[in-house]
């Protein structure tokens, strides 16, 4: 499961050294610093021990693991939080140990700085396809490293040539010419001769972060890479998204690689005993220890994270006021507000697709309508359901669903504001698309219909409802008002010369004055967003906004002791630690 980095603020002064800290003080922020790093959200930040100390698995997540270890080529699928980083971490890890195979793990989440490569340099695919090599250079003498064996001598001097290069191009500062590049052939040949003078089996390369979402050109390159590395010996597996992951033309999903969905469905059996267990693992005794009668809030967050781990941890440390700066006991109030918070911050990272995805901005706000449309129409619905257990979160959308609505969805479905479950027939009355709204958002704005005055017992009742039937049928033409297709039109840059808005999106130059018409790079517009589009809080973007120089993520980034954004109220050193963890996401995959 997802390991999850809950924001903690501190006091609203910087904390006395710790020379003027009296031994009791010292202790309590000793203590504080201890129960704030088990809400670390990043599994790649996680060392072995603490990976095996933290984890629950269910056995659906040995059963990924196991077919993450073996031969074949995989691609794991869900959206932010869903564990996709955590299953490759442990399957790392598990190889290590095994000794008999050589793991690789790389992350390429911060692929997105080399995005402006690609409107700059005339070689830019070049110097990304040896990115991605190099790296894979280095995660291979990592593993050595972790297996406790001696690197191969052409791998030690190839990995002294793969950081430079790595160094370089994160910091901008790219090459003009590359010497002696690295081919994919080139990496399986040394890759098999390293397996061989070890006498090692099989090559798994563990690639988290892999789909470069937000830039067609490196999606495409990636997967090229990842097909032709692929070997009888050599087996990648590669972390994606749903919904809007793009392959290239030679790459067939299924053919080339299987498919394997990470995200944990809320109605499956054993999921709850899974995430008690990991409130049981993650937290220390005498926190855990105040949901012993309370566990009805575990249920009610765990079916409220919508499978998302990270989404659970982060609520649990809400519930519990961790991020306030001294614990609290849990109450049902407390845990309505932090899936109040949690919705939000989900529907947050659609709206961040707006500034991601510049040319589908006008589709992020047609979307927006659709979501509420959808959770309008489960109202209606659940309004006319009496008992709990048939009320609904799935809305049916009859086909055929337009190429527009489909991209919409699509879109929500990486944000994981929906995710689609498959479809069925109702014979005469069509054939439907099902999805399932978050249900932190279907449990904050009362979607389930259940009164005024309702029980935990009866939202968890309803939300663990797993008939087939329970399902609300509805059009697009319902969901969305009247005109929405006009305004579902790609919003392309003007020409840099004259503005003359572009006619289309494969149009070079302009219509008016000729020029050469050029996309600017998303990397650096993103850069430039304003802080008030992250997924913050109002309060923080205020507090930010009003106490600090801050004004762009590009401000952000550049606060690299985190000083100027502790001048915030409230903002102790681990909100601010989270703060740019937001913003360092921002500009990611």
């Amino acid at each position: 499961m997802a390991k999850v980095r809950k924001a903690v603020s501190g006091a609203s002064k910087k904390p006395r050294s710790v020379k003027q800290q009296t031994p009791s003080s010292a202790a309590r922020a000793k203590a504080f610093d201890a129960l704030t790093s088990v809400f670390e959200e990043r599994a790649e930040h996680l060392s072995r021990d603490e990976l095996a100390q933290w984890t629950t698995y269910t056995q659906h997540d040995e059963s990924i693991i196991d077919r993450l270890m073996g031969p074949g080529a995989k691609l794991i699928s869900g959206p932010r939080g869903s564990g996709k980083s955590t299953l490759l971490r442990t399957a790392f890890f598990r190889l290590v140990q095994a000794r008999d195979s050589l793991p690789i793990y790389v992350n390429y989440a911060k692929s997105l700085a080399l995005e402006p490569l690609f409107h700059t340099q005339a070689n830019a695919l070049q110097l990304f396809r040896q990115w991605l090599l190099m790296k894979i250079v280095l995660g291979a003498a990592e593993a050595f490293r972790e297996m406790e064996l001696p690197a191969p001598e052409d791998l030690a001097k190839l990995s002294v040539r793969a950081a430079q290069l790595v160094s370089q191009l994160a910091t901008g500062n790219a090459p003009t010419e590359l010497a002696a590049p690295l081919s994919p052939k080139e990496l399986s040949e040394r890759l098999e001769s390293w397996m061989e003078l070890k006498g090692l089996r099989r090559c798994v390369l563990l690639l988290d972060d892999a789909a470069h979402a937000f830039s067609p050109e490196q999606q495409r390159e990636f997967f090229e890479v990842f097909r032709e590395l692929r070997s009888r010996r050599i087996s990648p597996k590669a972390a994606v998204y749903p919904g809007i992951t793009s392959y290239s033309p030679f790459f067939h999903v299924g053919h080339e690689a299987e498919t394997i969905q990470a995200w944990y469905r809320p109605d499956e059996p054993g999921y709850l005993p899974a995430m008690r267990a990991l409130v049981t693992r993650r937290l220390p005794a005498e926190l855990a220890s105040q949901f012993t009668d309370r566990v009805e809030l575990i249920d009610f967050l765990a079916l409220a994270c919508f499978g998302l781990p990270r989404g659970f941890l982060n609520m649990i440390s809400e519930v519990l006021g961790v991020g306030e700066g001294e614990t609290t006991k849990p109450t049902r109030q407390r845990a309505e507000a932090a899936v109040a918070a949690h919705a939000d911050s989900v529907r947050g990272i659609f709206r961040a697709l707006a500034a991601k995805l510049p040319r589908y901005r006008h589709f992020v706000d047609v979307g927006k309508e659709l979501e509420a449309g959808m959770v309008r129409t489960l109202k209606e619905y659940n309004r006319l359901q009496v008992d709990a257990g048939a009320k609904a979160s799935v809305v049916a959308l009859e086909e055929p669903i337009s190429a527009e609505v489909e991209r919409m969805l699509n879109m929500l479905e990486y944000a994981g504001v929906v995710r689609k479950v498959g479809t069925v027939s109702r014979g005469v009355k069509g054939r439907f698309q099902r999805y399932t709204v978050h249900h932190s958002i279907v449990a904050s704005e009362n979607a389930l219909s259940l009164g005024r005055s309702y029980t935990l017992a009866a939202v968890i009742d309803a939300l663990r409802a797993r008939t087939s039937h329970a399902f609300t049928r509805t059009k697009e033409s319902s969901l969305l008002s009247r005109g929405w297709e006009k305004r579902c039109t790609l919003a392309l840059p003007p020409c840099a010369k004259c503005s003359t808005p572009r006619m289309a999106e494969e149009q070079h130059f302009c219509m008016k004055c000729g020029a050469p018409l050029t996309d600017v790079s998303i990397y650096e517009d993103l850069l430039r967003t304003p802080i008030s589009l992250l997924p913050l809080t109002q309060r923080k973007i205020d507090g930010i906004l009003n106490s600090t120089k801050i004004r762009t993520v590009h401000d952000l980034l550049l606060d690299d002791e985190r000083q100027e954004v502790r001048k915030v109220r409230g903002v102790g050193p681990f909100w601010a630690k989270q703060i740019r963890t937001i913003a360092e996401e921002f500009v990611s995959v």
